[in-house]
């Protein structure tokens, strides 16, 4: 049964490969389209069947009939899949942690040195505070750690930020970054043909959060990190030279995230992680070509007004003077949809950023967001429900301007029924909230454009780690592209989303097979322009 699996899934590869590349690339569906109508009364039924049963369930996919699971299970998607993993030229991953993209098979040993060590008590402390008592002492095996560096699919984005802590305890010096950095890309590379890695890491993790007081770190210097990382990738560029990969220490924006035992504010500290990295690059000019763009990570819920960029401006401004981009994650997460335009648009005028990471605040369309809110709260109130105080529904209500009618908002607060001119009210109000937010996306959108800011996707990352859409389908990728923003994709921390490079692209393409070309999905994922090259590229594939 799996031999005539692997067959079938062979046969579809070949045949997609053969359509794709005399087609040029089009349309998932159009592709489909003439995929299933085939070349001559020998091509095999199989196959046949198989590319139709597929295009039923994108359809059936439309109209919310079945999950994206359903179709990335399918062998079409697994030849689709072999499509991109055998195109000649490799992709750009352009958004990738360190943390969260290493395998349960290289952490697990690692691990296991430390439960079984000296300290194990400290270690068993430090698991069992994230992921409950008991835990860290029945960690024996990889699925057992595999299992804990996963996010659950009922679980968010603060938990997400605490799951992240088993690689954590394991990179605590040079010698260790080196390994994580050669093992990401030889997995990335040979699985799934990513022969460029813009790594995320933090360049100092030390912080006054309590549950971020790893041991060993306070011997774990910012040169350590650097040079470690360095020196895993330049190992694995010996043994593919086409592979390249840029170094990005990340910068954490929460107000309490810095080292209070030594600083004592978190513009000190972060002046003097600004620093050090100019230190390591007039120490080790060599670093320069991968050593040249920060960034920034970490909740943004309560930092979006002008004020809390102020911290962080001076020492981004003196990396500008040196040369470094400035790329920063913002419109990921947010209290009201209107902050989170309102954060991307500081980052963009006051941090001046060259790449937004995330950025779905400017992506969720706000007619459809805020008539959702409208019609859940309404039916809700009709049947008596109250909304909690500092609710994510409780402070959308809180940011929209009531003007005379804030008793119809009290009421909604306290689940009294409204009228019908209540009612109207109410649909006034969210009506004018949503244009203006609209404008702002488009004022802020227009002004990325036009200062060539580019956008990084990331579907998965974007519908596990914050409740803003529902299904993927909803992801602003095809609307970005044609709206024209410079776009990449990235996978994030692609272990703990359960997802990877390839099944991204995918997940991209599956959401909008009528509109997204499959040439333009290839450009974006390789940062090639030239679409003759890539045609060439895609015939060079029939063998």
């Amino acid at each position: 049964m799996a031999r005539a699996q692997t067959n079938k899934i062979d046969l579809l590869t070949d045949h997609l490969i053969k359509i794709i590349s005399e087609t040029n690339g089009i349309t998932l569906t159009d592709t489909l389209e003439l995929a299933v109508m085939g070349d001559s009364k020998d091509d095999n039924a199989l196959v046949k069947k198989s590319l139709q049963e597929f295009r039923r369930l994108i359809n059936d996919f439309k109209t919310d009939e079945v999950e994206i699971k359903t179709l990335l299970n399918h062998p079409v998607a697994s030849a689709l899949f072999n499509f991109f993993k055998r195109f000649p030229k490799p992709y750009i991953e352009e958004h990738i942690h360190l943390t969260g993209s290493l395998s349960a098979e290289f952490i697990h040993p690692h691990l296991m040195k430390l439960l079984k060590g000296p300290n194990k008590q400290v270690y068993f402390d430090i698991i069992n505070k994230v992921y409950g008592e008991g835990t860290a002492e029945k960690i024996e095996t990889i699925e057992d750690v595999d299992n804990l560096v996963r996010l659950k699919e009922d679980e968010y984005f603060d938990r997400y930020l605490k799951i992240l802590l088993l690689p954590k305890l394991i990179l605590t010096t040079k010698e260790m970054h080196a390994e994580a950095a050669y093992h990401m890309a030889s997995e990335l590379y040979h699985k799934f043909n990513v022969g460029m890695i813009r790594l995320k890491f933090t360049l100092s993790r030390a912080t006054s959060a309590s549950d971020e007081q790893i041991p060993g770190l306070e011997n774990l210097t910012e040169e350590d990190v650097v040079l470690g990382l360095y020196d895993g990738y330049m190992r694995f560029k010996k043994e593919v030279p086409g592979f390249d990969f840029v170094l990005s220490p990340c910068f954490r924006k929460e107000a309490n995230f810095f080292d209070a035992a030594h600083y004592s504010t978190k513009k000190e500290h972060f002046l003097h992680q600004v620093d050090a990295i100019l230190d390591i690059i007039e120490k080790y000019p060599f670093l320069c070509p991968y050593l040249c763009e920060v960034d920034t990570v970490g909740s943004e819920k309560d930092l979006y007004r002008k004020g809390h960029f102020a911290e962080m401006q001076q020492g981004f401004r003196k990396l500008h003077f040196k040369g470094f981009s400035l790329r920063s994650h913002h419109g990921e997460t947010w209290h009201t949809l209107k902050k989170g335009v309102q954060a991307v648009d500081n980052a963009l005028n006051i941090w001046h950023i060259d790449t937004l990471e995330h950025g779905l605040s400017l992506g969720i369309n706000p007619n459809y967001y805020f008539h959702s809110l409208y019609r859940r709260l309404v039916i809700d109130n009709e049947r008596g429900g109250k909304i909690k105080e500092n609710s994510s529904d409780w402070k959308e209500l809180m940011d929209m301007d009531w003007r005379e009618h804030t008793n119809v908002r009290e009421k909604l607060f306290n689940g009294e029924p409204l009228n019908s001119n209540e009612k109207r009210e109410f649909v006034k109000v969210k009506f004018h909230t949503a244009r203006e937010v609209e404008h702002y996306q488009h004022d802020v959108l227009n002004r990325m454009i036009n200062k060539g800011v580019s956008l990084v996707a990331l579907p998965s990352s974007n519908n596990k780690l914050t409740t803003s859409f529902e299904d993927y389908k909803d992801h602003p990728f095809s609307w970005w592209e044609k709206k024209g923003l410079k776009l990449g994709v990235g996978t994030d921390n692609y272990v703990t989303l359960n997802t990877n490079y390839i099944q991204e692209l995918l997940i991209l393409l599956f959401t909008d097979p009528d509109n997204l070309k499959i040439t333009k999905l290839l450009m974006v994922a390789t940062g090639e322009t030239k679409r003759p090259y890539l045609s060439q590229l895609l015939w060079k594939m029939r063998g």
